[in-house]
């Protein structure tokens, strides 16, 4: 069972818990499946809240390159991280991570954001005993790498398994499999509805999965930009992107059973 559905309804759906919202045009009904049909909106709804909290601490570390490399290379604190954080998810999830006993999620739910919040915690106060206190200039902290130490860390806690992916990947451990490719060659058509994600009950019914796409951002540029091909300051060659085009996706792969 596969499912496209644009983020505005998503959002309805985190607002209003799992009451029924009628399908849009970019709605494809689940399929026949064992799991009750409020159960599947639970999944994904965690699902899309664990990317949307990955890709907004990525989102923290992106807004503060500037600090990241001035002259305190690990000027961004943990505390300055997570208020950040819990901010940025405020403004576009509608749910303080603060608050979370206040809102209709359901337990595990609350569980996973909370666990996620505390991972991308730990990476930051990792980060800043790896970069020494006195360094300036770049000190490789940036989105991606905070979003891989994140992830790697966040699925040996609890066994959900979030990944950045894109179709050419610089990490050979974010090569997409055959599910994550699909979506991912979806993502990069520019007819693609933008801010859609993709979900799909697994066969079996055991797990769920989630795309959630990527879009490049100003400060993405300084190192996946134009000229392409060119090498960027990290030893890559540029990928010669563009301001807002699709680059890459969080892939979520939710157990059904906790």
């Amino acid at each position: 069972m596969r499912r496209r559905l644009p983020r505005m309804l998503a959002c309805l759906l985190i607002g209003g818990g799992l009451t029924a919202i009628p399908p849009t045009s970019g709605f494809e009904h689940p399929a026949r499946s064992s799991l009750p049909f409020h159960t599947v909106l639970e999944l994904e709804q965690t699902a899309r809240l664990l990317a949307v909290l990955l890709d907004s601490g990525r989102a923290v570390i992106n807004d503060n390159q500037m600090v990241l490399e001035g002259s305190q290379g690990n000027g961004l604190t943990p505390e300055a991280f997570e208020r950040q954080l819990v901010e940025m998810f405020r403004g576009r999830a509608g749910i303080d991570l603060h608050e979370l006993d206040d809102t209709v999620l359901a337990p595990r739910t609350k569980r996973l954001l909370r666990a996620l919040v505390e991972t991308s915690r730990e990476v930051i106060v990792d980060l800043h005993r790896d970069v020494h206190p006195q360094a300036t200039g770049f000190t490789g902290v940036i989105p991606a790498v905070f979003g891989s130490r994140v992830s790697a860390r966040f699925t040996d806690h609890t066994g959900v398994r979030l990944k950045q992916t894109s179709l050419a990947p610089r990490n050979p451990a974010n090569r997409p499999d055959a599910y994550e490719r699909g979506a991912l060659e979806a993502f990069a058509d520019s007819a693609y509805p933008r801010e859609t994600v993709i979900s799909e009950m697994a066969a079996d019914s055991a797990s769920f999965r989630l795309m959630f796409p990527l879009y490049a951002t100003r400060h993405c540029l300084d190192c996946h930009g134009e000229p392409k091909g060119v090498i960027d300051r990290m030893g890559y060659p540029r990928e010669g992107l563009v301001l807002g085009q699709n680059a890459g996706a969080i892939s979520v792969l939710l157990p059904v059973k906790p």
